[in-house]
């Protein structure tokens, strides 16, 4: 197992998995994580560790939002309060997917935790027979997951 921490963000990841907690000048914090060996620069959605992903893999990137500009935290599309620990695998689609590529699914999910809105991105490649055990690798990681309120937030 190793762990991941930063930004607010405390991770723990499976055997064989690697991945790291960023963030950019002007935005939030972001963690990527995935079941293969990911690139060292990338974007927040993780464009380039998608395009590399081998069949069978697992990818995740949660994203955090920036208040202001009517994203109110709580409110609206990141009304649930609760981080999604049990993902559907029937919700898995190419729509789900900021690049659709061949092989690969995913779906998005937002919600605010310790007053922080988020994005959560999930990308499985591989057989649809596959997904049942990708997502409960993921469950198992996003269920690892501890959000910590951000400095100077009133949460």
């Amino acid at each position: 197992m190793t762990v991941l921490e930063a930004h607010g963000l405390r991770v723990e990841l499976p055997r064989g998995w690697s991945g790291r907690v960023f963030k950019r000048d002007a935005g939030g914090a972001t963690l990527h994580a995935g079941d293969f060996r990911l690139p060292l620069e990338d974007g927040e959605f993780g464009d380039r560790s998608t395009s590399t992903m081998p069949a069978g893999a697992s990818f995740l990137a949660l994203t955090e939002y920036r208040p202001g500009a009517g994203l109110e935290p709580g409110q609206g599309l990141f009304a649930p309060r609760r981080v999604p620990t049990t993902l559907d695998p029937t919700a898995l689609s190419s729509r789900g997917l900021a690049h659709p590529r061949p092989g690969q699914a995913g779906t998005q999910h937002f919600f605010t935790v310790a007053g922080r809105p988020f994005c959560l991105y999930v990308v499985v490649s591989g057989p649809r027979s596959e997904r049942r055990r990708q997502l409960a690798v993921i469950g198992h990681v996003l269920r690892s997951l501890r959000v910590h309120p951000a400095a100077g937030s009133p949460v």
